[in-house]
This record gives C-alpha cells, structure tokens and sequence, in this order.
C-alpha cells in the first residue's frame, strides 16, 4: 500500500476519530467546555487535512498532458 494511497488516509482517518472519542471521555470530567471545544476543533482540522490527503490521492496529480481540449473547442497548451 503507498504511503498516499487512499486506503491508508482511511486508516488514518479511523484513527484519528477513534483518538478523538478517546480523548474526550477520558477528559470530560477535568476540562471546561471552551478547552475541550479548542482541543476538539484542533483535532478534527488534522482529521480534515487526512481526508483532504485522501481526496487528493484518489484525484491524482490532475496533469492533463501537454495539450487539454476544452468542450468549447478550445486547446489549452
């Protein structure tokens, strides 16, 4: 599996959100909600950058060649 194949971004992504879960029952009780609303917020931007990671690999480099033929007709160089 490559290191950007979409399977491990899945992985990843699981992880983080079973991380996320984790975290916050096991820090329900010693945090106000404003602290455990930052570190959530935190943690669920770093999920979103994994999924983004995720998209990017199943999109590809969106190299299109030397020449794309637009549907008007025209030819981009």
């Amino acid at each position: 599996m490559s290191p950007n194949s979409i399977e491990q971004r899945v992985l990843e992504g699981q992880l983080g959100v079973n991380q996320l879960f984790e975290f916050v029952m096991n820090n329900a009780e010693a945090m106000d909600a404003y602290s455990m609303e930052q570190a959530i917020f935190s943690r669920v931007m770093g999920i979103g950058l994994t999924v983004m990671k995720g998209y990017f690999a199943q999109k590809g480099t969106g190299d299109a060649g030397d020449v794309l033929k637009l549907e008007d007709g025209t030819t981009l160089k």
